[in-house]
């Protein structure tokens, strides 16, 4: 089910309503706070503490792998899985020392997305227009990855650390990525010429990589339930 930006705001308008109660009786002491959350980046931990009213820390972390075989659109089975994680440290700026914060910080992305073909007699692999029989092949595959410490800016609702108690908290941010490395490998079997295929396999990749080229902002949007100490 998609969701649109006037639901991202109705769920954060809904966080910082139910976050009033806590916030109304938020006292001088230093609270911690964890909370577990699920979101586009998989499901994940926060656990957080307020400096002050009005500025707080997190350390966040969020991870999800799925997989799916299938031909797409080739003559070889493929099994493609993709890997989400990301951890990093935010900076938490409360306005109006309530429940709307503006977050920035750092997160080590390291989300993947990769695709091996499984063993075939029949098929056939096409690498820079030219063709090349499975049987002569004995291993293929290919990754996108994010491998790099990233900016992350944002906004939501929810105090995880202004008092002791229950917090729902709602996140909609971007992580500024940059682009992705692309890769393929493929290997020739042995007795077996694969007329070529380094240079094609090559072009391929160097295809591949200018594809991916602009896959460069990741979007976040996260709940969370946690309880403060």
């Amino acid at each position: 089910m998609a969701m649109t930006t006037r639901d991202v705001m109705r769920g954060m308008a809904l966080a910082a309503c139910l976050s009033a109660p806590a916030l109304a009786a938020a006292d001088d002491g230093t609270h911690i706070g964890a909370a577990v959350t699920a979101g586009l980046s998989g499901l994940g931990l926060d656990a957080g503490v307020n400096i002050t009213d009005y500025v707080g820390v997190r350390a966040t972390f969020a991870t999800l792998s799925f997989s799916h075989n299938g031909d797409y659109s080739t003559s070889v089975e493929w099994n493609a899985q993709a890997r989400l994680r990301q951890a990093g440290v935010l900076l938490d700026i409360y306005p109006f020392a309530g429940a709307f914060h503006v977050t920035a910080g750092a997160v080590d992305d390291q989300n993947k997305l990769s695709a091996t073909a499984q063993p075939s007699a029949t098929g056939t692999l096409t690498f820079n227009g030219v063709s090349y029989p499975t049987s002569e092949l004995t291993s293929a595959s290919a990754y996108v990855q994010w491998s790099k410490t990233v900016p992350y800016l944002g906004l939501g609702a929810g105090n995880l650390a202004g008092s002791a108690g229950f917090h729902f908290t709602v996140d909609a941010g971007v992580l500024f990525t940059g682009s992705p490395t692309a890769n393929i490998n493929v290997a020739c079997a042995a007795g077996q010429s694969c007329p070529q295929l380094g240079p094609n396999v090559a072009a391929e990749q160097a295809k591949l990589q200018n594809n991916v080229h602009s896959l460069n902002l990741w979007p976040v949007l996260r709940i969370g339930v946690g309880y403060a100490f």
